[in-house]
């Protein structure tokens, strides 16, 4: 559930070893399609920044919010082979000091520190040499030090933590209305280490595995919504609990704090069907629930998808569509994604609807983005998906191509998540594709949280090109 999500250094304990650059602001001269420079900082040593050539002098940088007093940095390369490198800081962005010079280096350690002391805000590691048929490429950047500046945040409060019971996993509950929320949470414990992962209320994922040493901790601070019911509006699949509720899992979950206040901030609101909504029951995910891991701070995800509903439904349903439009305020993006069940709806009805929704979110003052449904896993014997796949329904209607048509006619932003996962389904071919699906239900149509994640992936991408508002929370 990375909902809005900003990694921050723990200032406390005192004397605690805390990588600084965990989920901080990124950039480089050059990145790879899909290997960008957050991805070296995201505590996911799976992940990595890769240079878009195979040339030296590429560089990548982590912008630490404020000037901190600093003890060393840590380099996970992508492979165990020869690097060259050194390390720069600087307080102001301009400024640079080399602190570790290894242009020299003959080491093949995949993983490779420097000690240093200095004060800074951004550092810059430069790759200066490269073994051959390799190019420049992090799988995991740490910074060492001590944080002057405040966290952004809720302080954590005792009391929360109290409230929390078990050990793996971690459950925590807070008496709250419903609302946005801004919350912190530290991770780690004073003597042993951990591996902790963070779900809120119905399994939305906040915050995937994070690794803290022994006498190491890491803070992070997201926005959450909070809502009652807590998965899907109508309560399918069980209303969950009032309040908010969060669950640290994880081979070895560590949870030091909480703290909590209410949010003002905007929302990303979601409406929909079964395949974006929040799923309270495993293995069903929607990509609506992977959506908030990746925001920071200030934007809360609000997923008012719901399994089964239509286009027409979802707007006359007094639990969606007129319970969600009150809420929106100017600056608040929704996404609006519907087909799947439409199956009989008439062109002209379905573009009525649509248009309605688009309509009403304006009068609001909210960004409408219409989103084409993504395909089903059903292949025809040539290897192509079938037009039902592809939804074309029962009366013949080409729902994406109307959604489309719907788009250009309003002048509303477009998302085209039946092409992107039609490629992405086709590509991975019959077999290779049932991983996005859930093959062991025989359900060629919901996701697993695999797959919803790759959905996910898709409409983040299409929203840093459209360059719509949120994308300014995005970690």
């Amino acid at each position: 559930m990375l909902a809005g999500l900003l990694a921050v250094p723990l200032a406390t304990p005192a004397g605690a070893v805390t990588d600084l650059a965990l989920g901080k602001a990124t950039s480089a001269d050059s990145s790879q399609s899909g290997r960008g420079p957050a991805l070296a900082n995201d505590s996911d040593t799976a992940t990595r920044w890769c240079a878009a050539d195979g040339r030296t002098g590429h560089w990548w940088q982590v912008d630490l919010g404020n000037v901190a007093t600093l003890t060393g940095t840590e380099v996970r390369w992508e492979f165990a082979r020869t690097y060259g490198y050194h390390v720069s800081v600087s307080t102001d962005g301009s400024t640079w000091a080399q602190v570790a010079d290894r242009t020299a280096n003959t080491s093949t350690a995949q993983v490779q520190s420097d000690a240093f002391t200095a004060a800074a805000r951004y550092v810059r590691i430069t790759v200066t040499g490269l073994a051959a048929s390799t190019w420049a490429s992090i799988a995991d950047f740490k910074v060492f030090g001590t944080d002057t500046g405040t966290p952004p945040g809720p302080e954590p409060d005792p009391a929360l933590r109290s409230r929390c019971t078990g050990t793996s996993p971690i459950t925590c509950h807070v008496d709250v209305a419903p609302g946005n929320y801004d919350v912190t949470v530290i991770l780690g414990d004073a003597t042993s280490p951990g591996v902790t992962s963070v779900q809120a209320e119905a399994r939305r994922t906040v915050l995937p595995a994070v690794s803290t040493a022994a006498g190491s901790y890491a803070r992070y601070s997201f926005t959450l919504n909070v809502r009652q019911p807590e998965g899907q509006p109508t309560g399918q699949g069980g209303t969950g609990t009032p309040g908010l509720d969060l669950v640290f899992s994880g081979s070895a979950p560590k949870l030091n704090g909480i703290g909590l206040a209410p949010a003002s901030g905007p929302v990303l609101y979601l409406a929909g069907d079964s395949t974006v909504c929040d799923q309270l029951l495993a293995p069903y995910t929607g990509w609506g629930q992977q959506l908030p891991q990746y925001f920071k701070l200030g934007l809360s995800v609000a997923n008012y998808g719901d399994s089964g509903e239509s286009s027409g439904s979802f707007l006359s349903n007094s639990a969606l569509f007129p319970a969600m439009k009150p809420l929106i305020r100017s600056g608040d993006t929704v996404l609006i994604q519907f087909g799947h069940n439409d199956k009989s709806t008439t062109a002209s009805a379905f573009a009525s609807n649509l248009t309605s929704l688009v309509t009403q979110v304006r009068s609001r003052g909210g960004t409408p983005v219409l989103v084409t449904p993504p395909v089903r896993r059903l292949f025809a014997a040539d290897g192509t998906l079938t037009s039902t796949a592809l939804h074309v329904n029962s009366v013949g209607v080409n729902l994406p191509a109307t959604m489309r048509q719907v788009a250009a006619a309003q002048d509303a932003p477009l998302i085209d998540l039946t092409a992107a996962s039609e490629a992405l389904v086709e590509g991975l071919g019959p077999n290779g594709s049932g991983r996005l699906y859930l093959p062991e239900l025989n359900d060629k149509t919901h996701f697993s949280s695999y797959g919803a994640n790759e959905m996910a992936r898709h409409v983040l991408q299409r929203m840093r090109e459209l360059n719509l508002s949120p994308i300014h929370y995005l970690r």
